[in-house]
């Protein structure tokens, strides 16, 4: 007969492995737009690595958009996502009428993505201050963040609302078919898409991206807006289809965000787990070749920075004072 004592020390030690296996089984969870979308592909890589490097179950989880992922990350039942640089701080501060999600946290700027005004290869216009007087597509119901970086390019060169015919898509790619089917003479998109691609091969003529490198100091405006919103130097090596070495457009940091409920070494863990294999991920991912782990922390950020993260940033020399200064400001807001 098992004595009262050993079935005691029996029970204590199921207790104990169940209580491991339940902290090792508990799941990291990254939201992402539709399959088949970039934000998925990387999500995919990301819940992959986690699974080897952390010994967690990872997965990526895929949804309509972030209108959908952000709120189950600011309030913890969703661990992270990807948002750009503009939507995370709006959804943060509740501008445009978005509910406010002040538990929302940056563990890195992940890459930047170029993001600029297209139109067709035939089209007589070369700078973005060549739209006076044209259609343009400055509004997308499905991306209303957007129409921040939209209005950002058009002001810096000198465009008032009042001087182009406004034109409103459902998404990015109805910009996209706007422009090729002669229905708006320019619409703006993220440079190198798989559908920017598409048309650039479809298209009679191809298509191109309009230049800012005839308006000073930009990046500097962009700044002062402080809405998250950047410019870019396309470079030979992006090969980015109708964007020639040189081109100035605009571009939006893409964040990867978690909850200020995430305990402060997951987060630091999974940010050094994405550093250490960096080489490994920019080969996968090309886009991530627009980003570095010396640009983890960014020069504007528009949301708090996690804790656990800071902590990260210092030991790696990466947090100065003007870090500081900008997330206290941003915390202050609550």
């Amino acid at each position: 007969m098992i004595s009262l004592k050993r079935i005691s020390w029996i029970l204590s030690l199921f207790i104990v492995i169940s209580c491991a296996d339940s902290n090792k089984s508990k799941s990291i969870t990254i939201g992402t737009n539709p399959a088949g979308t970039f934000y998925y592909v990387v999500g995919t890589g990301l819940s992959k690595l986690f699974s080897e490097k952390l010994d967690r179950r990872a997965i990526a989880q895929p949804a309509s958009g972030s209108a959908v992922y952000v709120p189950l990350i600011n309030n913890g039942e969703m661990s992270l996502g990807f948002s750009t640089s503009i939507e995370a701080g709006s959804y943060y501060q509740g501008k445009m009428d978005l509910q406010k999600q002040p538990n929302l946290r940056v563990l890195m700027r992940f890459w930047a993505m170029p993001y600029g005004y297209m139109v067709r290869g035939d089209s007589d216009l070369h700078f973005v201050s060549d739209l006076i007087g044209k259609s343009v597509v400055d509004k997308q119901s499905a991306n209303i963040t957007l129409s921040i970086g939209n209005s950002s390019m058009l002001s810096v060169s000198g465009i008032t609302n009042d001087d182009y015919k406004s034109i409103t898509v459902g998404g990015l790619p109805q910009g996209i078919t706007a422009v090729t089917d002669g229905l708006a003479d320019a619409a703006p998109i993220a440079l190198g898409q798989g559908n920017v691609r598409k048309a650039n091969a479809t298209t009679p003529g191809g298509i191109r991206f309009l230049d800012m490198s005839n308006i000073e100091n930009v990046q500097q405006y962009f700044d002062n807006l402080g809405q998250g919103f950047n410019s870019y130097t396309v470079l030979e090596e992006d090969q980015l289809p109708g964007a020639g070495e040189g081109l100035l457009t605009g571009s939006v940091d893409i964040y990867l965000v978690a909850s200020s409920t995430m305990p402060d070494e997951e987060a630091m863990s999974i940010v050094k787990v994405i550093e250490d294999n960096w080489d490994m991920l920019q080969t996968q991912f090309a886009a991530l070749k627009r980003g570095h782990p010396n640009q983890f922390v960014g020069n504007n950020h528009t949301v708090p920075f996690h804790p656990g993260a800071i902590k990260y940033y210092l030991e790696k020399n990466r947090w100065d004072n003007d870090s500081e200064v900008k997330n206290q400001s941003l915390l202050s807001q609550y």
